[in-house]
């Protein structure tokens, strides 16, 4: 915050602004992605958001990447370890609560284990083991993790970050990047451009996960991410199930819906592809012109251009679909009370998106894609609507029946519970806090 505001940001504002009203000292630290001359002037910079001290490492993968090896640099960064070892020697936190490390690396966990400094880790997506995040390959299919040396790894990212002249390298046979990567270690090996590179994608998961399971607690907000990282190496001893927590002060002023004969449809979060939005509109334009509904899709209209102008062209013409771009999260709950349903139709796993919660919020029901920690809190006739993934068709259907199945949308609204608090979600961790610090003092 201020440059970046999706859930993950959200969400970690939220926890330190309560867990500074309830009399902690909290202080964030965020990794900035910056060009390389910010990135060599001014590496760390301070300021102050929303009553929280913020310190930004300004963070750009060819500048400090050692060798150019920017795959290594993505999972470990000595130069972040450099500034926050000097930050940690000098504060001596009493514990640091990491929500994501996309940008500021695993060598922070290093820092706090020479430091002696617990650390309690909550994973908002897969960064852990998908330096993607999202467990999504090229074509659009999910993935369940690296296999046997990471080679899925290997061919995903050799096809997205490589040059074309040099993506044939994807298309190599397993044994030939199995060598690579076995040969990379060896001072002798000729080939010094890609085997490095390719031995670093290999190695990120179990570089990853040795320092994730050396932490105090990861505290899991789906029992789909538990399953996930337990699969691909998380020890399921040191995991906790514990659901995000909302600041429900949006909501605290009830703003009744005002429901006519037109359904109201929102879309609300990051306007890129895994997201969904446009599933959303080839729902809505499967149906007849004259059917009674408005959508209306919120989200930064600026910061994924090329595909914001591709649904603005799959929309076009179409009145009934409208863009109405990003509104501070404050307002939200005046937002959710001019919709009827939220669609969330992401085509990956997710994790619970906080927008979710929000609509429970906003006794909003939701119709989502039919995948992970969606539909653990989305109850299909319940609370809300699943459909499967990427099926424009089955959620035109869906939508319809809203429209024409008498009393549906009020029974699913009827079924939406409030979720938890911000409140009581700081209250749980602060018992994890406690929890830790005490076996801490006990070795």
């Amino acid at each position: 915050m201020p440059f970046s505001s999706a859930g993950t940001e959200v969400l970690t504002l939220e926890t330190a602004k309560e867990l500074k009203r309830r009399g902690h000292d909290v202080e964030v630290w965020t990794g900035h992605p910056a060009d390389a001359d910010t990135a060599q002037s001014k590496p760390i910079d301070h300021y102050e958001y929303d009553g929280l001290k913020v310190h930004r490492y300004n963070h750009n993968y060819m500048f400090f990447s050692p060798a150019k090896n920017i795959f290594e640099f993505e999972y470990y960064s000595l130069a972040f370890k450099k500034y926050f070892t000097e930050y940690v020697k000098k504060a001596r936190p009493d514990i640091v609560h990491f929500f994501h490390l996309l940008r500021i690396s695993t060598s922070a966990v290093d820092v706090c284990l020479e430091n002696n400094i617990p650390c309690v880790f909550t994973p908002t997506d897969f960064w852990v083991i998908c330096s993607t995040c999202q467990l999504r390959l090229p074509d659009n299919s999910l993935c369940l993790g690296p296999d046997r040396e990471g080679l899925n790894c290997c061919r995903h990212l050799a096809r997205n970050f490589m040059g074309e002249k040099e993506r044939y390298i994807s298309l190599l046979p397993g044994w030939v990047f199995a060598l690579f990567i076995r040969a990379a270690g060896l001072s002798r090996w000729p080939e010094k451009k890609y085997s490095p590179m390719l031995r670093s994608i290999s190695l990120r998961k179990d570089s990853i996960m040795e320092r994730i399971n050396k932490t105090d607690r990861v505290l899991a907000p789906t029992r789909f991410m538990e399953k996930i990282l337990v699969h691909n190496g998380l020890n399921p001893g040191i995991v906790d199930f514990m659901p995000y927590g909302l600041n429900m002060k949006a909501f605290e002023k009830k703003v009744p819906k005002k429901r006519g004969e037109r359904l109201r449809v929102g879309f609300m979060g990051t306007l890129s592809e895994h997201k969904g939005a446009h599933l959303l509109i080839e729902a809505v334009k499967l149906l007849p012109q004259e059917t009674p509904m408005d959508v209306k899709i919120y989200g930064d209209l600026s910061q994924f251009p090329e595909y914001t102008e591709k649904i603005k062209r799959m929309a076009e013409g179409d009145s009934r679909i409208e863009f109405l771009g990003h509104f501070p999260n404050e307002k939200i709950g005046e937002v959710f009370a001019g919709i009827d349903v939220l669609v969330v139709p992401s085509i990956w796993y997710e994790n619970t998106p906080l927008v979710i919660y929000s609509a429970f919020a906003g006794s909003t029901p939701v119709i989502a894609t039919n995948l992970g920690g969606m539909s653990e809190v989305v109850s299909h006739g319940v609370n809300g609507l699943l459909f499967e993934k990427g099926d424009a068709m089955g959620l035109s259907g869906l939508l319809k029946r809203l429209l024409t199945e008498k009393g549906l949308l009020e029974k699913l609204s009827g079924n939406v519970r409030p979720p938890k608090s911000i409140s009581r979600y700081a209250e749980e961790l602060e018992a994890v806090y406690i929890d830790v610090l005490a076996k801490r003092r006990k070795r």
